[in-house]
C-alpha cells in the first residue's frame, strides 16, 4: 500500500474524528448520548465488524501469520509491563499517578482507534489479524492491568472480566473461520451491516470525548507530556527497530504498528478510577495521545511499507 493511500485513508478516520467534535461542541451529543454510543459500539456493533471479518475461507498461511502476531504482541505487551514500572516511577512518586501511568503506558486504543484503521487499510484480514492482538491484550488487561492497581497476588475471579462482548466475538469469529463454517447469507448482511456503523461511531466518540478537555491546560501538564511521548513515540519507534529485523510479512508489521502506536485506552480512566488509581492523568494522556497518533501512526506506517 502506497504512504499517499495511507494518509487517504487516515485523513478520511480524521474527518469522523472531526465530525463527533463538531457534534459535542454544538451540542447535538450529550455526556449520556456518548455513553450511550459508546455502549452501542463496544457491545454490538464492534463485535458484529470483528464476526463479519472472520466469515472468510480458511488458509494456513493466515493460521501462521495469526499465530506470529500472537507472539509479536505477548512480547511487546510482556516488555512494556517490565519497562513501565521504572518509568511510571521516574516520573512521578504519587503512587496512585504511578499506577496510572503504569496503565497508559501500556495499554492502547486497539478497539475504537486500531480496529477502524486496520479495517480501513487491509479490510477483512486487517480486523482478522487486529483481533489477535486485541484478545491478547485483553488478557494481558484483567491479569496485568488490574494487578497493577490492586498490588495484590493474582486471583482468577478476574478472568471473569475477560467474558466481554469484544473477546467473545473474538472467539466466536476463530471458531466459525477454523471449523471453515459460513453464516447463511441473510445474516451475514445484517451482521456486516451492524458492524459498518461501529467505524464512524467509535472515532465520533473519540473526537466527542476530546471536545470536552480543555487542551491548552492539558498539553502544558508536564506528566501527561512525558507519558505521552512514551507511548506514542519511544515505545512503537523502539519496537518498529525490532519489526524490521523480523523476516515477517508487511502487513503484519503494519498492524503490530498500528496496535503499539494507538493512543492511551479510551476507558483507562475509567479502569483507573474504578480500582484506586487517578483518572484526571489518564485522561490528559488519552486526549493527548489521541492527537498526536494522527501524524505518528502515518509516520510509522511509512517505515514498514
Amino acid at each position: 500500500m502506497s504512504y499517499s493511500k495511507i494518509i487517504s485513508e487516515i485523513f478520511i478516520l480524521i474527518i469522523y474524528v472531526i465530525i463527533g467534535f463538531y457534534a459535542k461542541k454544538r451540542k447535538f451529543l450529550t455526556d449520556s448520548g456518548i455513553e450511550d454510543i459508546s455502549k452501542i459500539v463496544v457491545n454490538i456493533a464492534m463485535p458484529m465488524l470483528v464476526v463479519s471479518a472472520m466469515n472468510i475461507d480458511y488458509e494456513t498461511e493466515y493460521v501462521h501469520n495469526m499465530i506470529t502476531l500472537a507472539i509479536c504482541a505477548f512480547f511487546y505487551l510482556s516488555t512494556v509491563s517490565l519497562l513501565s514500572r521504572k518509568l511510571a516511577t521516574s516520573i512521578t512518586h504519587r503512587e496512585d499517578h504511578v499506577k496510572s501511568i503504569r496503565y497508559a503506558l501500556i495499554f492502547g486504543n486497539t478497539s475504537f482507534l486500531g480496529y477502524p484503521i486496520s479495517y480501513a487499510l487491509f479490510g477483512e484480514l486487517g480486523m482478522l489479524y487486529t483481533s489477535v492482538f486485541v484478545a491478547m491484550q485483553n488478557i494481558f488487561q484483567w491479569t496485568v492491568g488490574v494487578h497493577i492497581f490492586k498490588q495484590d497476588k493474582f486471583e482468577f475471579k478476574s478472568l471473569k472480566r475477560l467474558l466481554n462482548p469484544g473477546l467473545i466475538a473474538i472467539f466466536f469469529g476463530m471458531t466459525l473461520f477454523f471449523l471453515g463454517i459460513k453464516t447463511p447469507p441473510y445474516l451475514q448482511r445484517v451482521i456486516k451491516n451492524l458492524g459498518a456503523i461501529s467505524v464512524p461511531l467509535a472515532l465520533m466518540v473519540i473526537g466527542a470525548t476530546l471536545a470536552e478537555y480543555e487542551l491548552k491546560k492539558i498539553i502544558r501538564d508536564r506528566e501527561a507530556q512525558v507519558v505521552s511521548a512514551i507511548k506514542s513515540l519511544a515505545f512503537p519507534t523502539l519496537f518498529l527497530g525490532v519489526l524490521l529485523l523480523l523476516p515477517i510479512p508487511s502487513m503484519l508489521k503494519a498492524i503490530l504498528i498500528i496496535q503499539t502506536a494507538a493512543p492511551v485506552q479510551a476507558s483507562a480512566a475509567l479502569f483507573a478510577k474504578n480500582f484506586g488509581g487517578e483518572s484526571g492523568i489518564v485522561a490528559k494522556c488519552v486526549a493527548i495521545t489521541t492527537l498526536l497518533c494522527t501524524i505518528t501512526i502515518p509516520l510509522f506506517l511509512m517505515f514498514v511499507q
